[in-house]
């Protein structure tokens, strides 16, 4: 995480694991949440949309969700610095809301699965997880791929 202060990029684990322990070191409950983005179309392959995004506890309110790792990534695909206008509409936006193609798949770290998964905890649960036995299945390896 340290790196992460130093450089100005990183993928959404990273900047939102940042962000969580932040919160933390001030006081703050907060957590990551991991997901999946949807298609804006009918039809489309989201095999690869895994994103996360944290959520900070305000008292009287609930849980917030907020995502800075959009913000970086509107930022640097658009060339924006952080002193323009549309960055702060950006970071605004994504304090306290998001866009509704996003599902919810697992907050925080550490998971246990139900029925239990054979082996330790899962650190996140962004990505496919299964097990044939007590044999964990690479979700990298697809049927057809080239990659076996």
């Amino acid at each position: 995480m340290c790196l992460l202060l130093l450089t100005s990029g990183g993928k959404c684990t990273d900047i939102h694991s940042l962000f969580v322990a932040l919160c933390r070191a001030a006081g703050v409950p907060a957590r990551e949440v991991f997901g999946i983005r949807l298609g804006k179309e009918s039809v489309v392959d989201i095999t690869d949309w895994q994103h996360c995004w944290a959520e900070f506890y305000l008292p009287g309110y609930d849980w917030v969700p907020v995502d800075p790792a959009d913000v970086r990534k509107m930022m640097l695909t658009q060339n924006l610095q952080l002193t323009e206008a549309k960055t702060e509409a950006y970071r605004t936006y994504f304090w306290g809301g998001w866009d509704q193609y996003r599902v919810k798949l697992a907050a925080g770290r550490d998971l246990t699965l139900n029925p239990a998964q054979t082996g330790r905890p899962l650190n996140t649960f962004g990505y496919p997880y299964g097990e044939i036995g007590a044999e964990v299945l690479d979700f990298m390896i697809r049927p057809n791929s080239p990659i076996q």
